[in-house]
C-alpha cells in the first residue's frame, strides 16, 4: 500500500492538486453537485419502483437514469482527484475502504437493475404493481447502499487515526 501512496505522491497531478489552493474546494463543490444529481435522481427512480408516487409512470422515471450517470461520473472524477491529491489520507482510512466496497456492491446492484428491472419497465411495466419483488428489493438496496456511501464519505475526515 505504501508503494502505491508513494507512486501517487510522486505524480505531477498530485503536485498540482497540492499546489493550487483553489482546486480542492472546487473539487468539493463539484463532488457535492455530482452527489446531488446521483442521489436526487436515484431517490426518484428507487422510491417510484419501491411504490411511492404510484401515480407516476415508471417509463417517465426511467428518464432520470441519465442524471444518475452524470452524477456518478462527476463523483468518480472528483473522487479520483481527491485520492491522487492526498493518497496517504485515503488509502489507510477504514471509512474510505468500506465506502469503496459499497460503491462496488452498488455498481453490481445497478447492473442487476439495468439488465433485469429496466427491461421490464421498457417492455410495458407502467406502475409499481407490474414489477416483481426483486425489482423493489434492488431499489431498496440501492437507497441503502448509496446512503451508506454518503455517510462513510462524511466519516473519512474523522476516522483518520483508526
Amino acid at each position: 500500500m505504501q508503494s502505491v501512496i508513494q507512486m501517487l505522491e510522486s505524480t505531477a497531478l498530485h503536485q498540482y492538486i497540492q499546489s493550487q489552493a483553489w482546486l480542492w474546494p472546487t473539487l468539493e463543490m463539484f463532488h457535492f453537485l455530482g452527489l446531488c444529481l446521483l442521489l436526487g435522481s436515484l431517490l426518484i427512480i428507487d422510491l417510484s419502483v419501491i411504490g411511492f408516487a404510484r401515480d407516476i409512470s415508471l417509463r417517465l422515471v426511467d428518464k432520470f437514469i441519465i442524471a444518475t450517470l452524470i452524477g456518478f461520473a462527476i463523483n468518480a472524477i472528483t473522487g479520483t482527484l481527491f485520492v491522487v491529491g492526498d493518497p496517504a489520507r485515503y488509502f489507510v482510512n477504514i471509512a474510505f475502504r468500506i465506502k469503496m466496497l459499497l460503491i462496488v456492491i452498488a455498481g453490481l446492484n445497478a447492473l442487476y437493475f439495468t439488465f433485469r428491472v429496466r427491461p421490464k419497465i421498457k417492455a410495458g411495466a407502467n406502475n409499481f404493481h407490474d414489477l416483481s419483488i426483486d425489482a423493489r428489493l434492488s431499489t431498496a438496496l440501492s437507497l441503502t447502499l448509496w446512503t451508506s456511501v454518503i455517510v462513510l464519505g462524511r466519516f473519512i475526515p474523522y476516522v483518520e487515526d483508526l
